[in-house]
């Protein structure tokens, strides 16, 4: 990943690999090693990854990409340590996954060669032309070693501790990304086993995050109803709409910070964020998978009744009022996000007045 990221960080100001060489000092066949991940960045020392850092800031690259060079990094010594490790000798006291909230920007890494969907904020290339790849790839056999990896993962979590559910519901996220009918089929078991030997309790729990992350893998996999059964059995009490809300925002990047536990969630005031970044991210996204626009669904509800001054702004209501009355049109959710639907119809009206 983080070759690719540094390719995109030079094409994005506007220099060919022989331009970069020189503004870096290096030869051209150092630039082609690392974009290419024949050499990796991670083996870059310290004073020599602070100088490229430097020269792209100089060159005025983009931010966002240059944060994500350094979470790429990180991402491919994450993916390699998963490819040289065999799934019976996968450590779930120790793993990554479980102690470590991973953040959006991460997980849009992993995702990207794991299902070849690219971080939602970067550059399109799509059309490109030539044979270069349009992304970091990994081959069907790296693919199939990295779910078994992940797999192994969760079937040595521990659901009694907080580590090992929050192992659990990071690699099943992670796994919905995939699309093979046996990664299906395995998810789809784990959903039942984990019903019935994790205590199932109405609203907010310290299993409500992998409730959470299995119903949306399951969804990503086309089955709406778990997210169904998690928003009826999951949500409605004050702590798991706080838990809900403070999951988005930490999502969207609203709440700031590195987080060692799923604790936060529930545990965190919605005072501490105010919602601009986290509305625009579900006024985009009521399209797609059922599971996921019912989901949605309530989270504006939720949010908007927290923060009903987020309607303030006359495009934010005219674009939630558009999108209401079209999924009302279609007639497709179910009954409980119709309700709530109607009632940000009624918001929407009154925040015109």
């Amino acid at each position: 990943m983080s070759g690719h990221v540094l390719k995109l960080l030079r094409e994005a100001v506007g220099m060919t690999q022989e331009r970069f060489a020189e503004a870096l000092g290096v030869s051209v066949a150092a630039v082609q090693g690392w974009e290419s991940g024949r050499r990796p960045l991670a083996a870059m020392s310290a004073g020599e990854f602070s100088a490229l850092r430097f020269t792209l800031l100089r060159l005025r690259a983009p931010q966002r990409l240059l944060d994500a060079l350094t979470l790429a990094i990180n991402a491919d010594q994450f993916i390699g340590d998963a490819l040289t490790s065999r799934p019976g000798e996968v450590q779930a006291d120790a793993h990554l996954l479980g102690s470590w909230v991973v953040s959006r920007p991460f997980t849009g890494l992993i995702v990207w060669p794991l299902a070849a969907i690219p971080p939602d904020d970067f550059p399109d290339a799509s059309s490109r032309r030539g044979p270069t790849p349009a992304g970091p790839t990994l081959s069907a056999e790296e693919r199939r070693h990295l779910s078994q990896h992940l797999q192994a993962a969760a079937e040595r979590a521990d659901r009694r501790s907080e580590a090992g559910l929050l192992l659990a519901r990071q690699t099943y996220y992670l796994l919905g990304f995939g699309s093979s009918a046996e990664t299906a089929a395995w998810l789809v078991e784990r959903y039942r086993k984990d019903r019935r030997i994790v205590r199932s309790e109405r609203g907010w729990s310290a299993a409500w995050p992998l409730a959470r992350s299995t119903a949306s893998a399951l969804t990503r996999l086309g089955d709406p109803e778990p997210m169904r059964a998690f928003i009826a059995e999951r949500l409605g009490d004050d702590v798991s709409e706080t838990a809900n809300l403070n999951y988005w925002a930490f999502w969207t990047g609203e709440l700031s910070g590195d987080r060692l536990s799923d604790s936060f969630m529930a545990e965190d005031p919605i005072t501490a964020w105010r919602g601009d970044r986290l509305i625009r991210h579900l006024l985009d996204r009521l399209t797609g998978e059922l599971g996921f626009i019912e989901l949605n669904i309530h989270t504006l509800w939720a949010l908007v009744l927290a923060r009903p001054d987020l309607l303030t702004p006359e495009r934010i209501r005219g674009e939630l009022k558009n999108h209401i009355e079209r999924l009302l049109d279609e007639n497709v959710v179910a009954p409980r996000a119709r309700q709530e639907l109607e009632a940000l119809r009624y918001g929407v009206a009154i925040a015109t007045r």
